[in-house]
């Protein structure tokens, strides 16, 4: 798959953020019995199915699907958890960074047990993320979708010729909101009463999460990542990314200066990044950051210069440092929202109260 890179070597913070998304697109239990995550059954009997053909308009042009699909092939992230989430196992998808060894997250792997499995195959890229055509092709999928990808155009029509294949909506990594994928792909697998049932159960739990918590409501932040030795920034996520979108969801707001974060972004790239000695400059309550190991949250709390911002010094900061919560709330969908809820909002209000979290139990 063919994703944007700045020209030139990264390092540090934002060369991290780089490769959080190529091991998304190389490698990419909340919804169990327990009932913890949305249902996930197939349309209720007697709702009546979705009239073919749709049309899709999406970042390349506009996909036509002609019939309900059955053998769907899902690429990058969340894209896979909404085609099971309406009731259809995919017959391919990427593993999932956060992933267990097969590559599936909890909740995927749970959803599909429940709808029976078997588990998808897992796509196969080379080493520069080149796409695998002929496995996809083998798999004779009747539809394909990547709405979170990077899919490049060459890419785009390569992918039409063996199904109809709908990308990003928008943008290089820029699905839209995951209310707008649901629907999205819910409307190609002419599933739109339920997938708008799924959208109206998470909205539900995360307007549920804003009336429990009001200390959230209106409190400043912004999202990162830790730092490693060498780091002369912090690499900070821009407003569309969707693990900013989650948090404004939940009643916080995003920081004011996030005007001077973007100017900082390169081409289509979804993170800006802000020097250590600039750091100051970023008004935030708290610091949401993810971490890739236990020992980059106490190199980052340890830094001389990060260690003064205002929301580490009054430990208003939370770190997310497991790989399965790392994927839940960087690829929100609704089969990751609810199961990564329990976990990230008491990390939140433990933020909030200055009492903070670093990840280490979630």
């Amino acid at each position: 798959m063919s994703i944007s890179i700045p020209a030139g070597r990264r390092t540090g913070a934002v060369a991290r953020l780089v490769a959080l998304m190529l091991a998304a697109v190389v490698v990419l239990a909340g919804c169990g019995s327990g009932g913890s995550g949305p249902d996930t059954a197939k349309a209720e009997p007697g709702s009546a199915p979705d009239a073919f053909p749709v049309s899709i308009e999406h970042g390349h042009g506009t996909t036509t699907v002609t019939s309900k699909p059955e053998r769907v092939v899902a690429v990058s992230w969340m894209s896979l958890d909404v085609v099971a989430a309406l009731g259809t196992v995919p017959v391919g998808v990427d593993k999932q960074w956060g992933g267990d060894k097969q590559g599936y997250t909890p909740w995927f792997r749970d959803t599909v047990e429940e709808l029976g499995g078997p588990l998808p195959e897992t796509l196969n890229y080379g080493d520069a993320g080149e796409i695998d055509f002929e496995q996809i092709l083998s798999l004779k999928p009747d539809l394909i979708v990547g709405l979170y990808s990077g899919i490049s155009d060459v890419d785009y029509k390569r992918l039409s010729e063996i199904a109809p294949t709908i990308p990003y909506l928008n943008k290089p990594w820029d699905g839209g909101t995951w209310q707008e994928m649901t629907r999205t792909i819910g409307k190609a697998m002419g599933e739109t009463e339920k997938a708008e049932s799924l959208v109206t159960d998470v909205g539900g739990r995360l307007a549920a999460v804003t009336e429990e918590h009001p200390e959230f409501k209106g409190r400043t932040f912004t999202y990162g990542v830790a730092l490693t030795p060498g780091s002369t920034e912090v690499g900070l996520y821009l407003n569309y990314d969707a693990r900013v979108r989650l948090l404004t969801e939940m009643g916080f707001r995003n920081t004011p200066s996030m005007k001077a974060i973007a100017s900082t972004a390169k081409g289509t790239n979804w993170y800006g990044g802000i020097s250590l000695e600039k750091l100051d400059t970023i008004d935030a309550d708290i610091f949401v950051g993810w971490a890739n190991g236990a020992d980059e949250v106490p190199y980052s709390l340890k830094d001389p210069l990060f260690s003064r911002w205002k929301p580490i010094a009054g430990k208003n900061y939370a770190f997310v440092q497991d790989p399965a919560m790392g994927m839940a709330t960087s690829g929100p969908s609704v089969l990751s929202i609810p199961w990564a809820l329990k976990r990230y909002v008491p990390m939140l209000a433990d933020a909030v109260a200055g009492r903070g979290s670093t990840g280490a139990d979630s």
